[in-house]
C-alpha cells in the first residue's frame, strides 16, 4: 500500500499556527518512524532555477532502512534538510542527476554543513554519485571556494556512473540510472529496495527508453516544465510527463519543476485526463511513504 505524508507544505505553514504545526509535524514523523521497510521520500525543493517564496531548486531526500540519499541540492535545500527534519548528518549517497545550477548549485554549501554544522560525529563514508565530469564540477568548485571545500572528517568516495550502471546502496537497496535527453550528462534514477522502487526524472524530456526504466515503480518524481509542448526543448509537458507515468505503469506521480504558474486542481486534472494512477502535485515539504 502507498501512503501518502503530508507534513509541512509551504503554502499550510504560513496559515497555521506554529504550536498546530509542531503538533502535527510531530504526530505524523512519530508514525512514520513506526513504519520499518519502507521507502521515504521528503521533497526539499519542488521549484526550478526561477526565484520562488514556497519553491526550493530541485532536491530530494530518500530514506530506506540501510541507506538514506539526496537526490541533488539545488538553490534552498541545504536549509531545507534541516527545516524538515530529515537525518542528513547521517546520509550515505548523493546523487546529481546534472550540473545545471538549480540542481548541483549547493554542492559546495552541502559539504561546508558537513564540516562545520554537524552536531554529531560520524566515521561512515558517504558517496557522491553522479554523471562523467563530476570530478571537473568539485575541482572548479574547490579553485573557487578553496582546496578544502570538500574536507571533511569522515570518508569521501566519488562514484562516476554511465547510463546501465548499477551502485549497491545496502544489503537490499540498490539504485540504477538511465540517460535522459536534456545535457549531454543528465541522468534519471531508480532506487529499488526489496519489492519497492522510485524514480526521479531529474530534467529530461519524454523519451519511451525512459518509460521502460520506470516500469512498474511505486512512485516517480518528474519533471513537468511547461503547460504545452515545446519543440526543441528539452524538457516535458504536462501530458507528456501523463504519456510518461501512463505507459510506465507506476502507481503514483508526483510532479515537481513547473516553470508555469501551478493551479494545483487545474494541472491535476490534466493529467489524470491521460493517466489513471493517483496524482500528486508536488510542494517543499512532502513526505511520502510506501508501504
Amino acid at each position: 500500500m502507498l501512503e501518502e505524508r503530508i507534513v509541512a507544505c509551504q503554502q499550510n505553514a504560513l496559515v497555521a499556527a506554529p504550536s498546530v504545526m509542531r503538533r502535527l509535524r510531530d504526530r505524523i514523523e512519530g508514525d512514520i518512524e513506526k513504519s520499518e521497510g519502507d521507502v521515504k521520500l521528503t521533497i526539499l525543493g519542488s521549484g526550478t532555477l526561477v526565484p520562488s517564496g514556497s519553491r526550493n531548486s530541485a532536491g530530494y531526500f530518500v530514506e530506506l532502512p540501510d541507506a538514506r540519499i539526496m537526490m541533488d541540492c539545488g538553490a534552498g535545500t541545504v536549509h531545507a534538510l534541516a527545516r524538515y527534519r530529515v537525518p542528513w548528518e547521517q546520509m550515505t549517497h548523493l546523487f546529481i542527476s546534472h550540473f545545471h545550477v538549480d540542481h548541483a548549485g549547493e554542492l559546495a554549501s552541502l559539504f561546508l554543513a558537513f564540516r562545520h554544522g554537524m552536531e554529531t560525529g560520524r566515521v561512515d563514508p558517504l558517496t557522491i554519485i553522479g554523471p562523467a565530469g563530476l570530478d571537473r564540477v568539485m575541482d572548479g568548485l574547490k579553485m573557487a571556494y578553496g582546496p578544502k571545500t570538500f574536507d571533511v572528517r569522515f570518508p569521501l568516495h566519488i562514484r562516476n556512473v554511465t547510463p546501465g550502471g548499477v551502485v549497491d546502496l545496502g544489503k537490499d537497496s540498490r539504485l540504477l540510472v538511465a540517460k535522459t535527453r536534456h545535457t549531454a550528462e543528465s541522468l534519471a534514477i531508480r532506487i529499488e529496495e526489496g519489492h519497492h522502487a522510485v524514480c526521479y526524472t531529474g530534467d529530461a524530456a519524454y523519451d519511451d527508453e525512459l518509460a521502460e526504466f520506470f516500469s512498474g515503480a511505486d512512485l516517480l518524481v518528474s519533471e513537468c516544465s511547461f503547460r504545452e509542448p515545446r519543440a526543441g526543448v528539452a524538457h516535458m509537458s504536462v501530458s507528456e510527463v501523463a504519456r510518461l507515468a501512463t505507459r510506465a505503469g507506476v502507481r503514483k506521480l508526483v510532479v515537481t519543476h513547473c516553470y508555469f504558474e501551478v493551479n494545483e486542481s487545474e494541472l491535476k486534472q490534466s493529467l489524470e485526463r491521460e493517466y489513471s494512477g493517483e496524482v500528486v502535485i508536488g510542494c517543499d515539504g512532502l513526505k511520502i511513504s510506501t508501504e
